[in-house]
Protein backbone atom coordinates (compact mmCIF):
# COMPACT_ATOMS: atom_id res chain seq x y z
CA UNK A 1 0.00 0.00 0.00
CA UNK A 2 1.22 3.44 -0.78
CA UNK A 3 0.35 6.70 1.30
CA UNK A 4 1.15 10.16 -0.39
CA UNK A 5 1.82 13.04 1.65
CA UNK A 6 3.63 12.97 5.19
CA UNK A 7 1.35 15.30 7.05
CA UNK A 8 -0.63 14.37 10.09
CA UNK A 9 -3.33 12.37 8.07
CA UNK A 10 -1.19 10.45 6.87
CA UNK A 11 1.33 9.68 8.86
CA UNK A 12 -1.91 8.30 11.43
CA UNK A 13 -2.75 5.87 8.10
CA UNK A 14 0.36 4.48 7.29
CA UNK A 15 1.04 4.21 11.23
CA UNK A 16 -2.84 1.99 11.46
CA UNK A 17 -1.62 0.21 8.40
CA UNK A 18 1.85 -0.70 9.76
CA UNK A 19 0.18 -1.65 12.90
CA UNK A 20 -1.91 -4.33 11.58
CA UNK A 21 0.77 -5.79 9.58
CA UNK A 22 0.71 -4.16 6.35
CA UNK A 23 3.47 -3.02 4.02
CA UNK A 24 2.93 0.67 3.45
CA UNK A 25 5.60 3.29 1.57
CA UNK A 26 5.00 7.35 2.09
CA UNK A 27 5.66 9.55 -0.14
CA UNK A 28 6.33 13.29 0.49
CA UNK A 29 7.15 15.49 -1.95
CA UNK A 30 9.07 18.20 0.81
CA UNK A 31 11.89 17.39 2.93
CA UNK A 32 9.92 17.48 6.51
CA UNK A 33 7.39 15.51 7.09
CA UNK A 34 4.31 17.00 9.25
CA UNK A 35 3.09 19.36 6.48
CA UNK A 36 1.56 22.33 8.10
CA UNK A 37 2.35 20.87 11.66
CA UNK A 38 6.38 22.52 11.27
CA UNK A 39 9.20 23.53 12.94
CA UNK A 40 12.23 25.45 12.29
CA UNK A 41 15.60 26.62 13.86
CA UNK A 42 16.23 30.44 13.71
CA UNK A 43 18.66 32.34 15.53
CA UNK A 44 19.94 29.43 17.91
CA UNK A 45 16.37 28.84 18.85
CA UNK A 46 12.63 27.06 17.33
CA UNK A 47 9.55 28.37 16.04
CA UNK A 48 6.48 26.60 14.83
CA UNK A 49 5.64 28.42 11.71
CA UNK A 50 2.50 26.36 10.93
CA UNK A 51 0.43 24.80 13.65
CA UNK A 52 0.79 27.15 16.60
CA UNK A 53 0.57 24.93 19.24
CA UNK A 54 -1.46 21.21 20.11
CA UNK A 55 -4.84 21.66 21.61
CA UNK A 56 -6.44 17.97 22.13
CA UNK A 57 -7.04 15.56 25.14
CA UNK A 58 -8.57 13.26 22.54
CA UNK A 59 -7.30 11.57 19.51
CA UNK A 60 -3.93 13.09 18.83
CA UNK A 61 -3.27 12.92 23.05
CA UNK A 62 -3.68 9.62 22.18
CA UNK A 63 -1.42 9.15 19.21
CA UNK A 64 1.49 11.23 21.07
CA UNK A 65 1.13 9.25 24.12
CA UNK A 66 1.66 6.17 22.39
CA UNK A 67 5.10 7.24 21.42
CA UNK A 68 8.27 7.02 23.16
CA UNK A 69 8.76 11.00 23.89
CA UNK A 70 5.48 12.28 25.83
CA UNK A 71 5.09 16.35 24.91
CA UNK A 72 4.91 19.29 27.65
CA UNK A 73 1.64 20.76 28.57
CA UNK A 74 2.33 24.41 28.59
CA UNK A 75 1.94 26.15 31.96
CA UNK A 76 1.12 29.34 30.90
CA UNK A 77 -2.51 30.63 30.44
CA UNK A 78 -3.73 31.88 27.06
CA UNK A 79 -4.52 35.35 26.75
CA UNK A 80 -7.78 36.99 27.35
CA UNK A 81 -8.40 38.15 24.37
CA UNK A 82 -8.57 34.30 22.99
CA UNK A 83 -11.19 32.76 22.15
CA UNK A 84 -9.51 29.26 22.33
CA UNK A 85 -9.33 29.26 26.28
CA UNK A 86 -12.50 27.57 26.42
CA UNK A 87 -11.01 24.14 24.95
CA UNK A 88 -11.09 21.23 26.54
CA UNK A 89 -7.63 19.89 28.08
CA UNK A 90 -4.25 21.78 28.40
CA UNK A 91 -2.22 22.82 25.13
CA UNK A 92 1.17 20.99 24.76
CA UNK A 93 3.85 21.21 22.74
CA UNK A 94 7.53 19.62 22.60
CA UNK A 95 10.37 22.18 23.42
CA UNK A 96 12.22 20.46 20.45
CA UNK A 97 9.28 21.82 17.59
CA UNK A 98 5.75 20.51 17.29
CA UNK A 99 7.39 18.70 14.27
CA UNK A 100 8.76 16.12 17.16
CA UNK A 101 5.57 14.52 16.83
CA UNK A 102 5.27 13.35 13.51
CA UNK A 103 9.21 12.67 13.48
CA UNK A 104 8.48 10.13 16.49
CA UNK A 105 5.63 8.59 14.22
CA UNK A 106 7.78 8.60 11.41
CA UNK A 107 10.82 6.25 12.70
CA UNK A 108 9.29 2.99 11.61
CA UNK A 109 8.13 4.09 8.36
CA UNK A 110 9.23 3.56 5.31
CA UNK A 111 8.72 7.77 3.99
CA UNK A 112 10.51 8.70 0.91
CA UNK A 113 11.10 12.47 0.97
CA UNK A 114 11.65 14.73 -1.54
CA UNK A 115 9.69 12.30 -4.22
CA UNK A 116 6.46 14.59 -5.61
CA UNK A 117 3.98 11.96 -7.10
CA UNK A 118 2.84 13.53 -10.79
CA UNK A 119 1.31 10.63 -12.20
CA UNK A 120 -1.30 7.91 -11.13
CA UNK A 121 -2.14 4.62 -13.27
CA UNK A 122 -5.05 2.50 -12.81
CA UNK A 123 -4.18 -0.81 -13.89
CA UNK A 124 -6.03 -4.55 -13.27
CA UNK A 125 -5.17 -4.85 -10.10
CA UNK A 126 -2.47 -2.31 -9.41
CA UNK A 127 -1.69 0.92 -9.24
CA UNK A 128 1.24 2.46 -10.51
CA UNK A 129 2.80 5.83 -9.26
CA UNK A 130 5.40 8.04 -10.86
CA UNK A 131 7.41 11.31 -9.81
CA UNK A 132 7.59 14.54 -12.05
CA UNK A 133 10.73 13.60 -13.34
CA UNK A 134 8.61 10.59 -15.33
CA UNK A 135 10.72 7.57 -13.21
CA UNK A 136 8.29 5.36 -11.45
CA UNK A 137 7.92 4.60 -8.14
CA UNK A 138 6.58 1.69 -7.87
CA UNK A 139 2.75 -0.18 -7.74
CA UNK A 140 0.62 -0.84 -5.15
CA UNK A 141 -2.76 -2.24 -4.51
CA UNK A 142 -4.07 0.37 -2.67
CA UNK A 143 -3.05 4.15 -2.74
CA UNK A 144 -4.34 6.96 0.01
CA UNK A 145 -4.08 10.55 -1.21
CA UNK A 146 -3.78 13.10 1.86
CA UNK A 147 -2.72 16.09 0.40
CA UNK A 148 -4.73 19.33 0.33
CA UNK A 149 -7.95 19.22 -2.07
CA UNK A 150 -6.21 21.50 -4.59
CA UNK A 151 -3.13 19.04 -4.87
CA UNK A 152 -5.26 15.70 -4.15
CA UNK A 153 -7.58 17.31 -7.34
CA UNK A 154 -4.45 17.58 -9.53
CA UNK A 155 -3.07 14.05 -8.69
CA UNK A 156 -6.09 12.92 -9.39
CA UNK A 157 -6.90 14.64 -12.77
CA UNK A 158 -7.01 12.02 -15.64
CA UNK A 159 -7.22 9.24 -13.51
CA UNK A 160 -9.69 6.84 -15.18
CA UNK A 161 -13.14 7.17 -12.90
CA UNK A 162 -11.74 10.28 -11.02
CA UNK A 163 -13.65 12.75 -12.85
CA UNK A 164 -16.35 13.51 -10.06
CA UNK A 165 -14.04 13.32 -7.41
CA UNK A 166 -11.42 15.99 -8.72
CA UNK A 167 -14.38 18.26 -9.33
CA UNK A 168 -15.74 17.83 -5.78
CA UNK A 169 -12.26 18.56 -4.34
CA UNK A 170 -11.66 21.54 -6.79
CA UNK A 171 -15.03 23.30 -5.30
CA UNK A 172 -13.19 23.17 -1.94
CA UNK A 173 -11.78 27.10 -1.21
CA UNK A 174 -8.84 27.18 0.93
CA UNK A 175 -7.79 30.66 2.98
CA UNK A 176 -3.88 32.02 2.39
CA UNK A 177 -1.68 32.26 5.55
CA UNK A 178 0.90 34.63 6.53
CA UNK A 179 3.34 33.39 9.40
CA UNK A 180 5.56 36.10 10.76
CA UNK A 181 8.67 34.97 12.79
CA UNK A 182 10.38 37.43 14.68
CA UNK A 183 13.28 37.96 17.71
CA UNK A 184 11.75 40.90 20.36
CA UNK A 185 13.52 42.49 23.25
CA UNK A 186 10.41 42.75 25.43
CA UNK A 187 10.52 44.78 28.83
CA UNK A 188 8.76 42.10 30.67
CA UNK A 189 7.31 38.02 29.49
CA UNK A 190 4.29 38.19 28.89
CA UNK A 191 1.96 36.23 31.53
CA UNK A 192 0.74 34.36 29.07
CA UNK A 193 1.65 31.73 26.16
CA UNK A 194 -0.01 33.18 23.62
CA UNK A 195 -2.99 35.27 22.54
CA UNK A 196 -6.09 35.32 19.55
CA UNK A 197 -7.31 38.58 18.80
CA UNK A 198 -10.24 37.48 16.80
CA UNK A 199 -10.57 41.44 16.15
CA UNK A 200 -9.93 43.29 12.64
CA UNK A 201 -6.62 44.22 13.26
CA UNK A 202 -3.94 42.58 11.36
CA UNK A 203 -2.97 39.88 13.96
CA UNK A 204 -5.34 36.46 14.18
CA UNK A 205 -2.92 34.50 16.54
CA UNK A 206 0.99 35.29 18.62
CA UNK A 207 2.35 32.88 20.28
CA UNK A 208 4.85 33.43 22.78
CA UNK A 209 7.83 30.58 21.73
CA UNK A 210 9.79 30.47 24.76
CA UNK A 211 6.57 29.57 26.76
CA UNK A 212 7.20 26.18 24.69
CA UNK A 213 10.82 25.59 26.72
CA UNK A 214 12.61 27.41 23.53
CA UNK A 215 16.00 29.26 24.24
CA UNK A 216 16.06 32.78 24.74
CA UNK A 217 18.96 34.55 22.16
CA UNK A 218 20.86 38.15 23.24
CA UNK A 219 17.51 38.55 24.93
CA UNK A 220 15.50 38.34 21.94
CA UNK A 221 12.42 36.45 22.58
CA UNK A 222 11.05 34.37 19.72
CA UNK A 223 7.30 35.54 18.66
CA UNK A 224 5.41 33.63 15.90
CA UNK A 225 2.50 35.91 14.83
CA UNK A 226 -0.14 34.42 12.33
CA UNK A 227 -1.85 37.25 10.32
CA UNK A 228 -5.76 37.70 9.94
CA UNK A 229 -6.83 35.93 6.68
CA UNK A 230 -7.63 39.00 4.80
CA UNK A 231 -4.22 40.86 5.48
CA UNK A 232 -2.49 37.23 4.39
CA UNK A 233 -4.29 36.80 1.30
CA UNK A 234 -3.69 40.75 0.26
CA UNK A 235 -0.03 40.55 0.70
CA UNK A 236 0.57 37.02 0.08
CA UNK A 237 2.64 37.91 -2.80
CA UNK A 238 4.21 41.27 -1.67
CA UNK A 239 8.15 41.55 -0.54
CA UNK A 240 8.46 40.05 3.00
CA UNK A 241 9.35 43.68 3.88
CA UNK A 242 5.72 45.03 3.16
CA UNK A 243 4.66 42.26 5.47
CA UNK A 244 6.94 42.93 8.66
CA UNK A 245 5.76 46.93 8.16
CA UNK A 246 1.87 45.59 8.66
CA UNK A 247 3.00 43.13 11.48
CA UNK A 248 6.03 44.58 13.80
CA UNK A 249 4.08 47.69 14.86
CA UNK A 250 1.09 45.58 15.46
CA UNK A 251 3.37 42.95 17.55
CA UNK A 252 5.44 45.83 19.67
CA UNK A 253 1.59 47.35 20.42
CA UNK A 254 0.69 44.11 22.03
CA UNK A 255 3.33 42.84 23.60
CA UNK A 256 4.75 46.56 25.00
CA UNK A 257 8.37 46.20 22.82
CA UNK A 258 10.65 49.45 22.95
CA UNK A 259 12.87 47.35 20.22
CA UNK A 260 12.50 50.03 16.59
CA UNK A 261 13.11 46.63 14.48
CA UNK A 262 12.89 42.81 15.78
CA UNK A 263 16.57 41.13 16.67
CA UNK A 264 15.35 39.06 13.54
CA UNK A 265 12.61 38.41 11.63
CA UNK A 266 11.52 35.47 8.51
CA UNK A 267 8.26 35.55 6.91
CA UNK A 268 6.53 32.23 6.21
CA UNK A 269 3.85 31.82 3.69
CA UNK A 270 1.10 28.32 3.45
CA UNK A 271 -0.93 28.56 0.47
CA UNK A 272 -3.52 26.21 1.47
CA UNK A 273 -3.56 27.35 4.97
CA UNK A 274 -6.84 25.89 5.98
CA UNK A 275 -9.94 24.86 4.41
CA UNK A 276 -13.24 27.26 4.47
CA UNK A 277 -15.13 23.78 3.30
CA UNK A 278 -15.11 20.18 3.46
CA UNK A 279 -16.26 17.20 2.49
CA UNK A 280 -17.90 14.39 3.44
CA UNK A 281 -14.89 11.23 4.00
CA UNK A 282 -18.07 8.81 3.14
CA UNK A 283 -19.34 10.31 -0.26
CA UNK A 284 -15.95 10.93 -1.14
CA UNK A 285 -14.76 7.29 -0.29
CA UNK A 286 -17.29 4.64 -1.68
CA UNK A 287 -16.75 1.22 -0.57
CA UNK A 288 -14.35 -0.41 -2.81
CA UNK A 289 -12.47 2.82 -3.41
CA UNK A 290 -9.02 1.63 -4.81
CA UNK A 291 -7.56 5.13 -4.18
CA UNK A 292 -8.81 6.72 -0.55
CA UNK A 293 -9.00 10.73 0.22
CA UNK A 294 -8.19 11.45 3.50
CA UNK A 295 -6.70 14.86 5.66
CA UNK A 296 -8.23 18.19 6.20
CA UNK A 297 -10.91 18.29 2.86
CA UNK A 298 -12.49 14.86 4.26
CA UNK A 299 -12.49 16.29 8.01
CA UNK A 300 -15.52 16.47 9.99
CA UNK A 301 -14.30 19.47 11.45
CA UNK A 302 -10.88 21.32 11.22
CA UNK A 303 -9.77 20.51 14.31
CA UNK A 304 -6.96 17.92 14.22
CA UNK A 305 -8.58 15.62 15.85
CA UNK A 306 -11.04 15.29 13.20
CA UNK A 307 -8.22 14.91 10.79
CA UNK A 308 -6.35 12.03 12.66
CA UNK A 309 -9.58 10.81 12.74
CA UNK A 310 -9.68 10.61 8.78
CA UNK A 311 -6.75 8.74 8.35
CA UNK A 312 -7.30 6.10 10.89
CA UNK A 313 -11.10 5.72 8.43
CA UNK A 314 -8.62 5.57 5.68
CA UNK A 315 -5.93 2.72 7.51
CA UNK A 316 -9.79 0.64 8.25
CA UNK A 317 -11.37 1.22 4.67
CA UNK A 318 -8.16 -0.02 2.61
CA UNK A 319 -7.06 -2.74 4.82
CA UNK A 320 -10.87 -3.96 4.86
CA UNK A 321 -11.37 -3.70 1.10
CA UNK A 322 -7.66 -5.46 -0.02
Amino acid sequence: MAVIGAGLSGLVCASDLLAAGHDVVVFEKSRGLGGRIASRRVDETVVDHGMPVFWSSGPLRDVADALPEAPTEISLPVGDASGDRDRGGRPWAYPEGLTRLAKQMASDIDVRRSVRIATIRLLESEIEVGDEQGNGQGSFDRLVVSAPAPQSADLLDGVDGESARVRRLRSLVYAPGIVVLVGLRLPAHPPWFGTRDGGPGPLDWVGIESAKGRPVTDGAVPVVAHLSDDLSASLFDAPDAEVLRHAVPALQDLLGSGAAEPAWSQVKRWRYAAARSRLSYDEMNPPGSRIVICGDSVAATPDLDAVVETGRAAARQVSADR
